[in-house]
Order: structure tokens, then C-alpha cells, then sequence
């Protein structure tokens, strides 16, 4: 097993380490709102597409990694059911919460998340999730199929609804 660095070895406990990883999530949420207001105020529109290109691309990504690490393949979404295999690997690893699925079946994968670390801080910018995490979801089901389609979120907890809810759908027409 690789050895700890020193900078890793906290003199708390895991509990109270937990606490300040959460403290500091918070801030750093924070601090991603500011950048936000200030990048919608000096760069409009264009910094807003922006963001949308680069959340589509790092949506993309992260599938094509999260694939890897759960050993599907292209083959495996030539229908919505395997959806939950990937999507949830990123809803679990930034501590959101769910209870089962809407839906999931082969023709479409919807979800509902009930928790969120960053609410507090996103809804200052309610518009944030929409860009950001909307075109994440584009992205990861674009990579997954091409067919695969979604407007992203219908719901958000940021603007105030109980969940923050998803859609991704085959498309037969494609």
C-alpha cells in the first residue's frame, strides 16, 4: 500500500475531519458563486456558453472514466438500462442522495437526488446547477449514446424543489 504523505496525516479524528471537509466544500461553493457573478457580469453570454462547452466535454469524460472503473463498455448503453451503472458512480461520489429511481428502464433513466452538499452556497446563483451539472449530464449522455438524449434537470434543489431531478431518454428517432 502506498504510504501516506505527511501532509495527509491530520491530527483529528475521521469524524471531525469530516466535519471540515464539509466546512470547507461550503466554502469553496462559495467561492464558486463569486467567480460565477463576476464572470456573468464581465463576460455575459459568451462566459456562460463557455462553461456549457467545457461541462459537456468534462461530462464526457468523466463517463468515458466512470465506464472504466465500473467495466462497461459502449455496448453496454445501447438502451437506457445500464444508466444507473455510471450515473450513480458520480451522484455517489459527491455525497448526493437518492431514493431508488422514477424510472429505469431500456427507454429512459430518471432520477430523483435528495441531498446536496453545495446547496446553500449554489442557490446565491440558482442558475449555477443548470449550467454546469445540465451540461454535465448532456455530456455524460452524449459519451454513453449518441442517441441518448436529455434537457438535463427538470427540477433543482437550488431554486427551491424537493429534489433535483434528471431525464436521460433513447431516442428511436436517431
Amino acid at each position: 500500500m502506498k504510504e501516506v504523505p505527511a501532509y495527509e496525516k491530520y491530527p483529528v479524528s475521521e469524524e471531525e475531519m469530516g466535519k471540515r471537509y464539509k466546512n470547507w466544500t461550503e466554502g469553496q461553493a462559495y467561492q464558486m458563486m463569486l467567480l460565477y457573478r463576476i464572470g456573468k457580469e464581465t463576460g455575459g453570454e459568451k462566459f456562460i456558453e463557455r462553461l456549457k462547452e467545457e461541462y459537456f466535454k468534462l461530462g464526457r469524460q468523466s463517463a468515458r472514466l466512470s465506464m472504466k472503473l465500473t467495466g462497461t463498455t459502449k455496448e453496454d448503453f445501447e438502451d437506457c438500462s445500464n444508466l444507473p451503472k455510471i450515473c450513480d458512480t458520480f451522484d455517489d461520489s459527491m455525497a448526493n442522495f437518492w431514493d431508488g429511481y422514477v424510472e429505469k428502464s431500456a427507454d429512459a433513466f430518471e432520477k430523483e437526488i435528495i441531498t446536496c452538499p453545495v446547496v446553500k452556497s449554489y442557490s446565491m446563483e440558482p442558475d449555477f446547477c443548470d449550467v454546469i451539472l445540465g451540461e454535465f449530464v448532456k455530456g455524460v449522455a452524449h459519451e454513453a449514446n449518441p442517441k441518448f438524449k436529455t434537457e438535463g434537470f427538470t427540477k433543482l434543489l437550488v431554486k427551491g424543489d424537493n429534489c433535483c431531478r434528471y431525464r436521460i431518454e433513447l431516442d428511436k428517432t436517431k
